[in-house]
């Protein structure tokens, strides 16, 4: 009964191809967690501060009764970095709880309030909270991955590459251990007005992920869907091959056209997943290779 009324709130959110930056995305959103909350077996702690900033908060989910010292995931999420929030991504958590994790979703400037590259400096500082505060809160601080979708993806992806970031907070990459980029735009140049607006013309250069790969990044499995029709399948190319040049270790994972830019996300859950599930291949991979 359970799977049958999920597939129920879920067939519209996808039919009706609901950009994740559209407002009607926020009340299915609500509804897939609410469902989800139903048979919940997690702790959640809610609204931590890691910085000053009135959205600099995030959200820390672990298993109830779970064993001490776990992995931690910190899930960026996605909005074209100018929409989201971290309450509407509580199934994601709910997945990589259930995989054995303590799960940090953090909210970040969006613009027009803030533009590149400030949401990379709050992920940055989402990083530094983990490193210092994480073990008090079921986590293991010598165990930080990062998993982020589209603008999420962008972001995780950047912080494990360029580190400026981090040096800027007295840490180095070397404190993720593995990164799970999901339909990433991460090397693309803006042409719409409104990321020409968050990027700045004049970063352009910077702001493409590959430009920085310098052979201390982290072990990365990225993810992409044949059916994206929002992010290009260009974005993850050229970040392999700038992997591929310093010899990092990575896997590229594509999907086949059933899979879009909306439900590869869906499908991190396992009541949505079927026989994709980008959960399981970026665990497993965390676990063979971080």
């Amino acid at each position: 009964m359970k799977k049958i009324y999920v597939a129920l709130i879920a067939l519209p959110f996808l039919a009706l191809g609901i950009s994740l930056v559209h407002d009607s995305a926020a009340t299915w959103l609500r509804i897939i967690n609410s469902s989800i909350a139903i048979t919940r077996s997690y702790d959640v702690e809610r609204d931590i501060s890691y910085g000053i900033k009135p959205w600099q908060k995030l959200d820390i989910y672990k298993a109830t009764n779970g064993e001490p010292n776990a992995p931690v995931i910190v899930f960026f999420f996605g909005g074209g970095w100018s929409w989201g929030d971290k309450v509407y991504f509580e199934f994601v958590a709910d997945s990589f709880v259930r995989k054995g994790y303590t799960v940090v979703i953090p909210n970040y400037v969006l613009f027009p309030e803030g533009r590149f590259p400030e949401f990379v400096h709050d992920g940055a500082s989402t990083i530094k909270w983990v490193a210092d505060n994480i073990r008090q809160h079921g986590g293991d601080a010598e165990q930080i991955h990062l998993v982020g979708h589209s603008a999420g993806a962008y972001i995780s992806v950047m912080l494990a590459t360029d580190d400026q970031y981090l040096n800027q907070l007295g840490l180095t990459t070397d404190i993720i251990k593995g990164v799970g980029g999901v339909a990433g735009p991460y090397n693309f140049t803006p042409k719409e007005q409104e990321y020409i607006d968050i990027f700045g013309p004049e970063n352009f250069d910077t702001m493409r992920i590959a430009n920085h790969v310098n052979g201390n990044e982290p072990p990365m499995i990225m993810l992409y869907g044949a059916g994206d029709t929002t992010v290009g399948l260009f974005n993850l190319e050229i970040m392999a091959q700038g992997l591929q040049q310093f010899n990092i270790k990575h896997k590229t994972v594509l999907y086949d056209q059933a899979i879009n830019h909306t439900n590869i996300l869906l499908k991190l859950h396992p009541w949505f997943a079927g026989d994709v599930s980008v959960a399981d291949d970026i665990d497993k991979y965390f676990k063979q290779n971080s």
